[in-house]
């Protein structure tokens, strides 16, 4: 047992030099050539738990990133510490070895409001996704600014698109303005709480993909949440607006393959240590990214050394935000 354990350790410490030597045709260049850049770290793991364990010892900002590959013929995951300057300076490369790319959102660390968006094509001919997902913004940027005084629009939401003819697919990052929330669990918890209503009006029991409705309207009169003490910024606590109007949402309860009812929005996707898919990646035999979406309304704002297309995929990362260099507002929403 220990010797076929060594042996596939073997495997992964070989497929991490591939991944750095080819197909690149030039290495990472930290500090002399570039002195704003991190030093070089890249090691690759096979399990989640050990890639968490190095990254806790390593003085530079490291982070998870998740690998979907194929090893003695088999579909797993690899996970990858390294620094985002230097993942994307080799996953610009466009090596075979990184197409398939998902950022780890680490437990308990604060991170951006996000939502996954999906659904089947065939099954809801007569659904707009683009207005779901107008319909969507609209809504929680008012939930945002009736639990939390934030104001947030559209230019403030990255949006991107995996679509096929078969699927919609959306990825929506909000990037607020000097807020936050202490880590994904949180985000459900918001998100749950917001569309409570929604589910328990339609008596609706969903699946995994969406939420199984366990309370009662009557319940949704409590705080939709509070603000984490930090040494950042504190605002006050701010009441949840008991029963609002659901009745503009109902085209986000879209149907399943097999027929089912399930939500617009994936309530799945907000686990701890999620893997979330990258700005630039596709599944594991498909070649359908995660692209800008077509009517994208978020506005970019210039940085020194930093290109478009490396701001956005920053802009895309969850848990990518700066604690120590802004005062920024960590909200926290009990589950009800």
């Amino acid at each position: 047992m220990k010797r076929k354990w060594l042996e596939k350790l073997k495997k992964v410490e070989d497929l991490a030099s591939q991944y750095k030597r080819h197909p690149i045709s030039s290495a990472y260049k930290p500090k002399l050539s570039r002195p704003w850049q991190p030093s070089s770290v890249w090691r690759l793991f096979p399990r989640q738990a050990a890639a968490f364990q190095f990254a806790k010892t390593c003085k530079e900002d490291v982070h998870v990133f998740a690998l979907e590959t194929v090893l003695d013929d088999t579909e797993r995951r690899l996970y990858l510490v390294t620094t985002y300057a230097e993942f994307w300076f080799y996953y610009m490369k466009r090596p075979r070895s990184l197409a398939h790319c998902y950022e780890v959102i680490p437990a308990d660390t604060v991170c951006k409001l996000y939502f996954d968006l999906e659904y089947y094509k065939p099954a809801n001919p007569g659904a707009d996704g683009k207005k779901m997902v107008a319909l969507v913004i609209e809504f929680f940027c008012k939930k945002l600014e009736d639990c939390f005084g934030v104001k947030c629009s559209a230019e403030y939401i990255l949006n991107l698109d995996s679509s096929t003819e078969e699927k919609f697919s959306r990825h929506l990052i909000f990037l607020l303005p000097n807020a936050a929330f202490k880590d994904n669990i949180h985000v459900g918890n918001f998100i749950k709480s917001a569309l409570q209503p929604l589910l328990s009006l339609k008596g609706c029991t969903l699946t995994a993909k969406a939420s199984v409705c366990e309370r009662s309207m009557n319940d949704s009169n409590e705080h939709c949440g509070n603000n984490e003490e930090n040494p950042q910024k504190a605002s006050p606590e701010l009441p949840y607006t008991a029963h609002p109007d659901t009745s503009g949402l109902s085209s986000l309860l879209v149907q399943d393959k097999n027929g089912g009812i399930q939500l617009f929005i994936d309530l799945g996707v907000y686990t701890k240590n999620r893997n979330f898919r990258l700005y630039k990646s596709s599944k594991l035999g498909k070649n359908v990214t995660f692209e800008v979406a077509e009517d994208n309304r978020f506005a970019l704002k210039p940085l020194k050394h930093v290109l478009e297309e490396e701001q956005i995929f920053l802009c895309s990362l969850i848990s990518n935000i700066r604690l120590h260099n802004e005062g920024i507002s960590v909200f926290s929403i009990s589950r009800n």
